[in-house]
């Protein structure tokens, strides 16, 4: 099982190879995606922004943007549930363990010792439920693993379309708007085969695979 150590560090990284590369980074929230006749624009508070391409890469708030432009898409948060301890003895080189009778893996980060489960289906605004993180911190201490009770908790939205397959392609309704979401639990693993796709379909160039299973208009309508 491979993983990234340091997810800090690899989003740095990207973020600094945008900027020396003529890029610019601007962090704002979104309203949602609009349409200007056949174009996509974005609604930033009371700014309108354009663009030649507008990628949409928001993970499980997607669906949400599209709706301003009529785009129905089923897309559901897939949550997942952990705690972090910042110190641990567990060794730096151990490999992700999964405790199959629990449901659970361990896995270290150069930020610390971090368990993981749970797959719930819910709304992505929905509270969390406090009592997955206490079922983890029974795991962990029933396990006499090297964790630093309670441990930071976090829970997460994926984005999960029902086929569980990514939403790769470009808009019907705007030849400006092109897709990347969906891919669930696999979002790094999928990034750059997805990237590759995205940046030849912005430069009108064949894709190295066929996009038409991953055309959100799968699920109808049109998008």
């Amino acid at each position: 099982s491979g993983q990234i150590a340091d997810l800090a560090a690899l989003a740095d990284a990207l973020r600094s190879a945008l900027v020396e590369g003529g890029g610019a980074i601007r962090q704002g929230q979104a309203d949602g995606i609009a349409l200007e006749g056949d174009q996509a624009v974005v609604r930033l508070s009371a700014e309108t922004l354009r663009a030649d391409h507008i990628v949409l890469c928001a993970g499980a708030a997607s669906a949400e943007l599209l709706r301003p432009m009529g785009a129905r898409i089923p897309l559901i948060a897939e949550r997942g549930y952990h705690i972090q301890s910042p110190t641990s003895r567990w060794p730096q080189d151990m490999p992700p363990v999964a405790f199959e009778d629990r449901s659970m893996i361990v896995t270290r980060f150069a930020g610390g010792l971090r368990a993981a489960s749970f797959v719930e289906f819910a709304a992505r605004a929905a509270p969390p439920d406090p009592s997955k993180w206490a079922r983890l911190r029974a795991h962990v201490a029933e396990l006499g693993l090297p964790f630093d009770l309670p441990g930071e908790p976090w829970m997460g939205a994926r984005p999960t379309l029902p086929d569980y397959l990514p939403a790769i392609g470009r808009s019907a309704r705007a030849r400006n708007l092109l897709y990347a979401f969906g891919h669930q639990h696999l979002g790094l693993t999928l990034a750059a085969i997805t990237g590759e796709l995205v940046g030849a379909l912005a430069a009108g160039q064949p894709t190295a695979i066929d996009l038409a299973p991953f055309d959100p208009a799968r699920f109808g309508g049109t998008t």
